[in-house]
């Protein structure tokens, strides 16, 4: 992610742009079942950079989570998520939503958040470390994602090579250009066959993605064939899913293993100037080698770069 973007989750606020519909008077409203012990909404949303990116959006004063998700009957509709007494509630205006609306609300709200990722492990491993022991109390080691993979992908490829400034802007345009829009104005993020359509010329000259443009249509005309589904499977390896997502055009290693971490899995260290520059002091060290971050995080094992990632944004939170 880097520095820019940690920079940018620092300002209090309205982390993103609302989408439209968020002011709407609220019309619709469900729970969205149970959530794990110890979980927060906020930690959970603020746990990276996606809740800044169109079409989602986190009111961080009032801790409420606004995303535009696209719904069977319904269409585009922006969707606000509240923490209340243990629970979470979802609520929308406009319209009531349909049964088959509401159900895809609450499983693309559910993946979003993480709420069924089973952290047993992660946590285990944390408790054996002593500067990692405060994490099973913690709520954290949930990563908010999008409401599918293919979005995941897509805003992983737009961090690649590039400030967050220009990922933020590149999602922005992708929105506002090729999703589908509701009756409030809302656009949910575009589909693959809606990206395949425009063609890399749209990427070029409205998107602006750069050298991108080819590997976001190339992904979007690839994905029905990926078999994603399979990445979820905890009988698929590790290194298996790493392997077919570096397949893809525009995916290294980096943006590979960040990818890792947004399907639940554990991921690389991914070391870069961020973390060579932020890690030693806050293990008290003036400086650390590239092998000795790797030594200091061994012993959790697959879960390294989730301990890594632990440490780096810890200060993100009032713990």
């Amino acid at each position: 992610m880097g520095a820019d973007a940690e920079a940018a989750l620092r300002v209090s606020g309205m982390q993103g742009e609302a989408p439209p519909g968020a002011d709407l008077p609220r019309t619709g409203r469900m729970s969205l079942g149970p959530v794990p012990q110890r979980f927060d909404l906020a930690r959970t949303v603020m746990s990276h950079g996606w809740c800044q990116l169109a079409p989602t959006a986190f009111d961080e004063p009032r801790r409420v989570l606004h995303r535009t998700l696209a719904l069977p009957d319904a269409g585009p509709l922006t969707v606000s998520v509240r923490e209340r007494a243990g629970r979470l509630d979802a609520s929308w205006g406009r319209v009531k939503g349909t049964c088959d609306d509401r159900v895809a609300v609450k499983a693309q709200l559910r993946r979003m958040l993480a709420l069924d990722d089973d952290l047993t492990e992660l946590y285990d491993h944390c408790a054996t470390v002593p500067t990692l022991a405060w994490v099973p109390e913690s709520g954290l080691g949930r990563m908010l994602r999008s409401p599918d993979v293919f979005e995941d992908l897509a805003k992983t490829l737009a961090t690649t090579n590039c400030s967050w400034a220009l990922t933020r802007l590149m999602s922005r345009r992708l929105v506002d250009s090729l999703g589908a829009e509701g009756p409030a104005g809302e656009r949910a993020f575009p589909t693959p066959a809606a990206v395949a359509k425009a063609g890399e010329a749209h990427f070029v000259g409205v998107v602006r993605a750069g050298y991108r443009a080819r590997a976001f249509v190339e992904l979007a005309v690839a994905y029905p064939s990926l078999g994603t589904e399979r990445w979820w499977d905890p009988a698929y390896d590790d290194a298996d899913v790493l392997r077919d997502i570096r397949a893809l055009r525009g995916f290294g290693l980096y943006a590979a293993e960040g990818m890792l971490g947004l399907l639940g899995r554990p991921r690389g260290l991914a070391i870069d100037s961020w973390v060579r520059a932020k890690l030693p002091g806050l293990l008290g060290r003036d400086a650390m080698t590239d092998a000795e971050i790797t030594a200091h995080f061994a012993p959790l094992g697959r879960w390294a770069g989730a301990g890594l990632w632990l440490e780096l944004t810890r200060d993100w939170f009032d713990l």
